[in-house]
């Protein structure tokens, strides 16, 4: 399902005709697959294919095992089928030979899909910022569909809530977890489901995302999100067990606070650089570090652009960011509360309604 209108559309066109190029490809060949196919014709789930924007027309490229979905659920003009994988590159190269100038996804378009259509690279260029600023700010019809996600994930937090327990492995609760979501409508996980807890929590990124350990006392952070029609929410749930030591307590009041100071802040018009710094200030003048981006705007991909640190960027309503300041300490633990938050002019509406757990 497409769930961006006709204007999207043509504002891509006119965006690419403004860098001098004649069209704009998209490909996906496994395991590098580019979710603009998706967004732009609306037909997902293709592992070997390609989408052509040009002026006059959308064409999809795919093979006879997706031909059958595609003519049901792809919103474009034409689409093309190849008896398989391997004839993908000629069939590319057939269609874009009438094009002096093509736009591509450059952190995408590998050197061998270059290689084997044949094109010069001074023929391609870049239109990664294009495609950012494009997906930058979501239709009512995205919204509604980050909502119905959201609405799957706080279901997930709630079944948390009666669910955890001492003596209970970390991947259990993370298998358990991702079986309501998949039930309450989450057609698949954005990423791997994280449940670390105790000294191991202050891991940002751990591996493995969740242990066969038991959760331990202390701190412990659950991430973990649900896509819907193909768009993806995003939410941290901390939880503590037993009674926290001083450090870790802080380590929680911290976090708390800065979720609480950022939150009021955003609304249309606010600078990202604006939001770290409210961010840093809580973190540092607490006495700890910072060690990851406050956030990032999330869709089809769950990182999306912009980062809410790296950027300077001013929001506008209709943006959808998933905001989580953390705080972690080696030998101590660490905490993040991650919510998923749709911009407004005034303001901004939660969608994920992620709280502290205490067991």
């Amino acid at each position: 399902m497409r769930l961006i209108g006709s204007r999207k559309i043509e504002e891509l066109r006119d965006k690419i005709g403004e860098k001098g190029l004649h069209a704009a490809l998209f490909v996906n060949n496994e395991p590098v697959l580019d979710s603009n196919i998706a967004y732009i014709s609306g037909f997902g789930g293709m592992l070997s294919g390609a989408l052509l924007v040009s002026p006059e027309k959308l064409e999809l490229i795919t093979t006879e095992l997706d031909y059958d979905r595609a003519q049901e659920h792809a919103h474009v003009d034409d689409i093309f089928k190849c008896k398989s994988g391997l004839e993908l590159y000629q069939s590319i190269k057939d269609h874009c030979k009438k094009y002096r100038k093509i736009g591509v996804m450059k952190n995408l378009f590998t050197v061998e899909m270059a290689e084997r259509t044949g094109m010069k690279l001074s023929s391609l260029d870049d239109i990664s910022t294009v495609m950012e600023r494009c997906r930058m700010v979501k239709e009512q019809k995205e919204i509604d569909a980050a909502r119905q996600c959201a609405a799957i994930c706080n279901k997930g937090v709630k079944f948390m809530e009666g669910f955890i327990q001492d003596g209970m492995k970390e991947c259990e609760l993370a298998a358990e977890l991702e079986r309501v979501l998949k039930i309450t409508g989450s057609e698949y996980p954005p990423f791997e489901t994280i449940v670390t807890s105790g000294i191991r929590s202050h891991f940002v990124h751990p591996s493995p995302p969740a242990s066969t350990e038991a959760i331990e006392n202390g701190l412990g952070i659950v991430d973990f999100g649900a896509v819907h029609n193909g768009y993806s929410t995003d939410i941290t749930v901390p939880f503590t067990n037993g009674k926290l030591h001083e450090r870790q307590q802080q380590i929680v009041d911290t976090v708390m606070a800065a979720w609480e100071d950022v939150r009021k802040k955003i609304k249309s018009g606010v600078k990202t650089s604006s939001l770290h710094g409210i961010y840093q200030k809580a973190v540092e003048s607490a006495g700890f570090k910072i060690k990851h981006s406050l956030g990032h705007s999330v869709g089809m991909d769950v990182h999306e652009y912009p980062s809410l640190s790296g950027t300077e960027i001013e929001l506008k309503a209709g943006m959808i960011l998933a905001v989580e300041p953390g705080v972690y300490e080696r030998n101590v633990g660490g905490c993040r509360l991650e919510n998923t938050i749709l911009v407004k002019k005034n303001g901004c509406e939660l969608l994920t309604k992620s709280k502290l757990i205490r067991m």
